[in-house]
C-alpha cells in the first residue's frame, strides 16, 4: 500500500517540478490574478455568512467567528487542491481516454505518485497563506489563543485533512478507468467538497452521516477548525490521522485495481 519512489524516481519528479516552476515564473501576472480571485471568493463567502447570521446567532452550534476559522481552513485546503492536485491527478481522466497514461507507466516511478505530484501551480499556494491568515484573524476576534496542544492537534488534523482530500481525488479519478468517456470528473469532487465549507453539525442527520462516515468531508475542515478553536479535545487529531490512513489505504487499493483495467492506447 506504500508508494515505491526510488531515488531515481524522485529525481525525475524534482526535474519536472523545476521545469514547472520555471514555466510558472514566466507568468507572474498569474500571482496577482490568483490573489485577487482568492480574496473575491473569501469576500463572497463572508458575505454569505453575514446573511446567515443576520437571522441567527449560531449555525450548527458554531458562532460567526468560529465558522470564519473553518472558512480559513477550507480556503487553505482549497489552495492545496488547486496548487497540487488539480494540475496533476486532475488530468488523469483525459490521459486514460487518450492512452497518454502509457507515457507515465513506462517511467521508473510509482504511477500514482507521479500522476499526483508531477505538476504544481505555485501561485495557488497563496490561497494556503490567505486561508491560514483568515483563520488567525478570526481567532484574534474570538479572543482565543490556542495552546501548544491545540496547535499540534490542528497541524496533525490539517495534514490528515490533506490526505483525506487527496484520497477522495484518487477515488474519483480512478473511476475514469471504468467509465472512460466521463468528462469533467473533477466536477464531482468540487460538488462534494463544497459541503466542507460549513461545519458538519449544520447539516441534517442523513447528510451529517454521509459527510462523517461515507464521504469523510467533515474530517477535512470541521475537525481541524474544532481543534484550533478548542471545541474538541486535542486527542481527536489522532483519530483524524487514523481516518486519513484508512482513506489513503482504500484509495491506494482502488487505484491498483483500476490500473489493472487499463489497456493502454491500443485498447
Amino acid at each position: 500500500m506504500t508508494f515505491r519512489i526510488p531515488h531515481s524516481a524522485f529525481r525525475i519528479l524534482v526535474a519536472f517540478w523545476r521545469l514547472n516552476v520555471a514555466e510558472e515564473l514566466q507568468y507572474r501576472a498569474n500571482f496577482v490574478a490568483s490573489v485577487l480571485g482568492t480574496l473575491f471568493s473569501m469576500a463572497t463567502a463572508l458575505l454569505t455568512l453575514a446573511l446567515f447570521f443576520h437571522h441567527t446567532t449560531t449555525l450548527g452550534g458554531w458562532d460567526y467567528w468560529q465558522i470564519v476559522v473553518l472558512l480559513g481552513v477550507f480556503n487553505a485546503l482549497t489552495g492545496v487542491i488547486e496548487a497540487v492536485l488539480r494540475p496533476g491527478i486532475g488530468q488523469l481522466a483525459g490521459e486514460v481516454r487518450s492512452g497518454e497514461l502509457d507515457l507515465v507507466l513506462v517511467k521508473p516511478v510509482d504511477a500514482q505518485g507521479f500522476v499526483s505530484f508531477r505538476r504544481v501551480d505555485i501561485w495557488r499556494f497563496t490561497d494556503v497563506v490567505l486561508g491560514l491568515g483568515l483563520a488567525g484573524y478570526a481567532l484574534f476576534r474570538l479572543g482565543h489563543t490556542p495552546s501548544l496542544a491545540q496547535l499540534a492537534a490542528f497541524g496533525l488534523s490539517l495534514a490528515a485533512a490533506a490526505v483525506v482530500v487527496y484520497a477522495i481525488w484518487v477515488v474519483l479519478m480512478s473511476l475514469a478507468f471504468w467509465f472512460v468517456s466521463v468528462e469533467n470528473i473533477a466536477v464531482l469532487f468540487d460538488a462534494v467538497y463544497e459541503g466542507a465549507r460549513y461545519p458538519a453539525s449544520a447539516y441534517p442527520g442523513a447528510l451529517r452521516f454521509l459527510f462523517v462516515y461515507l464521504i469523510p468531508i467533515a474530517w477535512t475542515t470541521t475537525i481541524p477548525a474544532s481543534a484550533l478553536t478548542g471545541r474538541l479535545r486535542p486527542e481527536i487529531a489522532l483519530v483524524a490521522a487514523g481516518v486519513a490512513a484508512v482513506a489513503f489505504a482504500l484509495a491506494r487499493a482502488l487505484w491498483r485495481a483500476a490500473l489493472r483495467r487499463y489497456s493502454g492506447a491500443s485498447g
